[in-house]
């Protein structure tokens, strides 16, 4: 029988995975229960990237937490020049903003970094890296002096040139020019440009939740 239907609604009913003759699959994604891999490719000063982060990404890790892993990669349109040093997007302050994030996704669990970088990069509009740093630490205090340590130390500059790596190959048709940007799964419906469209986002979270959890 010819499958007419969209793969993205393959699993949705018994019937339509056996038209498209990928009931087995269906079933298998059903009981491994995988969790789906959010990653983020945002910089600490891009201020779509700050709206993103502060009026969203927390409320959307919060609301399907156990069915996501998110990753998020501080670097964006960050350059690692020939001799090894590292100019930003919006300046030497934010080199410092997304070596610091670096640090803190490295050591701290993520519910605790990402309440951190929520905290970090609404204080970073008002005051400086230091003030801000202070201001939040209390979302990473089991882990603040190894972040420290590794913020003032070459350990933080490594951790940056891991990033820069991570989004130079990340698997997307095009080199990711524009932040934030998710990738899910390593899958992105827009590779041409700033992909965030909230609204379907979540759409596509909570339809893959059903998926997970409910039977045919």
């Amino acid at each position: 029988m010819c499958c007419d239907i969209p793969p993205d609604l393959w699993c949705d009913s018994h019937e339509s995975a056996k038209r498209c003759n990928v009931k087995q699959q269906c079933d298998q994604f059903r009981r491994v229960k995988l969790p789906i891999k959010l990653s983020l490719y945002y910089e600490a000063l891009c201020p779509y990237c700050q709206r993103f982060i502060t009026n969203h990404l927390g409320n959307i890790y919060n609301q399907f937490r156990g069915l996501i892993e998110l990753e998020m990669i501080p670097w964006g349109n960050s350059k690692l020049l020939q001799n090894g040093t590292i100019r930003c997007n919006h300046g030497p302050i934010e080199c410092n903003a997304n070596k610091l994030q670096s640090c803190v996704l490295e050591y701290a669990k993520m519910k605790h970094a990402l309440a951190f970088v929520i905290c970090f990069e609404r204080s970073l509009i008002d005051t400086n890296i230091e003030s801000a740093l202070q201001y939040c630490s209390g979302f990473i205090r089991n882990h603040y002096r190894r972040i420290r340590r590794c913020y003032d130390s070459e350990r933080g500059i490594q951790l940056q040139r891991k990033a820069f790596h991570r989004t130079m190959t990340a698997a997307t048709p095009n080199r990711i020019s524009e932040v934030p940007y998710l990738l899910i799964n390593g899958y992105s419906s827009n590779p041409d440009a700033n992909n965030l469209n909230i609204h379907a986002l979540q759409l596509l979270l909570k339809k893959w939740k059903r998926i997970i959890h409910d039977n045919y």
